[in-house]
């Protein structure tokens, strides 16, 4: 059975079971909402400390205590109720069981140079490696900038330690060298290195971003650049690795995975299951709004609008989840229950006679290995969205997307669509694909007048993976501009062209964000050879999937 049918049944199912023991009695013992256990890693007691006293000076009668345990002892320690605050070492150790966590904080350390540095242009253009760094403050005032960047370039570079030993911990990671053997000129708080660096032209040093960031009001600084990181080490800055314009961008690149991990931290918030206790609820909605504030006073990167919308998001799906508590069910119910087994089996019947008198209208095969074959239907114009438009004779145009994206997604759980009568433009979101609450908006290639949506695709989602080109098409649209937005389309070997440098691109894309997450991963995203497995973006979490839609759709020209 495909899985949109399976999740149709799973959600009556569910439905049926909520309605039978609605009313049971709860957990007995359970924390209320002005009570509740924080533990965190040793390295963490501060911050939760003073998250927890800003948390009751604006909740009074709240009862939270902070208890610091050892890395490997926060899972032994969660039960309902209890919240741990984690950094990402420690979560190393989460294996097998089902926790809830959510990123609540980013801390991480930044490559500064002068902005007035000789060798900027270069320096910009080409990154510097972690190898390269590593020659830095192995052997810094003894080494020259022409040796760092093999340039003709006689200048001593100056290297400055940030003086918080998390951030030289970091470092250390970073350039793969002994705390006892990282030297440098000299260790300082950031707001003292900044003004060290912006003052020196042969300088470079590691920073907050934090700091920076509050320093230059979310903007680099004239003084000051940050410094590309060449990741991949071949010598030149790649597109995915370009994120260095102003301290906001680079925010959002370590969002998505983009920077190196060694460098930053996620800080988390970990539950034991979905988080369901009000005094849990209660204060993780406060961690991802007013705590925000909190955090940013401790040296923590604020989570920004965007991430705080999609933590909101996470927190309020998970809220319907069902504990597993003793329930008496009374006859009544056992009744309800017999009644919907019927109504399920009814509707599997009739779900199972749809899938076996259902039949493609032109049974397409495409593939985004290797080269980038594709099949594809002739008389279909392809847009640089990943859309397709199609002309019928009575001149309405048919709109849909193409088969790259939809192998890339992997199974669509549901979709939203414009509905008859509404007007869009071309680049306008005709279209949302959801996946398990991931999302991707996808921009029309056409101008018109919505007058039908296609009530399968409704029905049965799974058309837009099966069939993307017949019957999972999307929308009927009455054209406004077609004859000058025909224009720009695509068709045969161009669109196949095309296609393959959006395979290229896909698989720097991947490869630059695998390097840097070093993640375990890997194989599901990435097979033997590099070819790209399909379903990539289905692995990945929702900042993979806000950052292939700022790439291969929102920047369609």
């Amino acid at each position: 059975m495909k899985p949109a049918k399976t999740m149709t049944i799973g959600m009556a199912m569910l439905f049926i079971t909520m309605s039978a023991i609605q009313g049971a009695p709860e957990e007995k013992g359970a924390p209320g909402k002005n009570e509740l256990q924080l533990v965190c890693s040793p390295e963490l007691e501060n911050l939760a400390n003073q998250l927890v006293n800003d948390y009751r000076n604006e909740n009074e009668g709240t009862q939270i205590q902070v208890t610091p345990v050892n890395d490997q002892e926060v899972y032994g320690t969660l039960r309902k109720g209890t919240i741990a605050l984690v950094n990402k070492d420690c979560l190393a150790g989460l294996k097998g069981e089902h926790y809830f966590k959510m990123v609540v904080g980013r801390d991480a350390i930044v490559p500064l140079i002068n902005a007035n540095h000789p060798q900027r242009d270069l320096i910009m253009k080409n990154g510097i490696s972690a190898e390269g760094f590593a020659r830095i403050y192995q052997t810094p005032g003894n080494i020259t900038w022409g040796e760092v960047l093999g340039v003709a370039d006689q200048r001593p570079v100056h290297a400055y330690v940030p003086g918080k030993a998390c951030a030289k911990e970091y470092l250390s990671e970073f350039l793969q060298i002994e705390p006892g053997n990282l030297t440098g000129l000299v260790s300082m708080e950031p707001e003292e290195m900044l003004k060290k660096i912006g003052s020196d032209p042969g300088a470079v040093g590691f920073c907050s971003l934090a700091c920076l960031m509050n320093v230059e009001n979310s903007e680099v600084d004239g003084g000051i650049v940050l410094v590309p990181v060449d990741a991949d080490g071949d010598g030149r800055i790649g597109e995915f690795e370009n994120i260095y314009k102003s301290g906001s961008e680079l925010s959002h690149a370590i969002f998505v995975g983009r920077f190196s991990r060694a460098l930053y931290s996620r800080i988390y918030a970990l539950t034991a299951g979905q988080p369901a206790g009000d005094g849990e609820m209660a204060f993780l909605e406060w961690l991802i709004s007013g705590g925000q504030q909190t955090l940013a006073s401790a040296g923590i990167m604020e989570l920004g609008y965007g991430e705080r919308a999609s933590r909101r998001e996470q927190l309020t799906g998970h809220d319907l989840a069902i504990a597993s508590v003793p329930v008496k069910v009374s006859p009544a119910r056992i009744y309800l229950i017999v009644a919907g087994f019927f109504i399920l089996l009814g509707l599997l019947i009739f779900l199972l006679t749809r899938i076996t008198g259902k039949r493609s209208l032109a049974p397409v095969v495409t593939s985004i290995q290797g080269d980038g074959s594709v099949v594809f239907p002739g008389g279909l114009f392809f847009d640089r969205s990943h859309t397709w438009a199609y002309m019928e004779k009575s001149g309405r145009v048919r709109i849909g997307i193409d088969d790259f994206l939809q192998n890339v997604t992997g199974p669509v759980t549901r979709v939203i669509m414009k509905h008859p009568g509404e007007q869009i433009k071309r680049g306008d979101s005709f279209l949302t694909l959801i996946q398990k609450g991931k999302r991707l908006e996808i921009k029309s290639p056409v101008s018109g007048v919505v007058e039908e949506q296609n009530r399968g695709l409704l029905n049965d989602v799974s058309l837009l993976n099966s069939d993307p080109y017949a019957a999972g098409w999307v929308l009927m649209v009455k054209p406004l501009n077609w004859i000058s937005e025909l224009k720009s389309y695509f068709m045969g070997e161009p669109y196949t062209n095309w296609l393959k440098t959006e395979v290229a691109r896909l698989k720097e894309f991947l490869t630059s964000t695998l390097k840097l997450q070093d993640t375990k991963d890997h194989a599901l995203v990435l097979q033997d050879g590099g070819e790209i497995s399909g379903g990539v973006l289905e692995s990945l979490g929702p900042e993979m999937w806000e950052e292939f839609q700022d790439g291969f759709i929102n920047r369609a020209k």
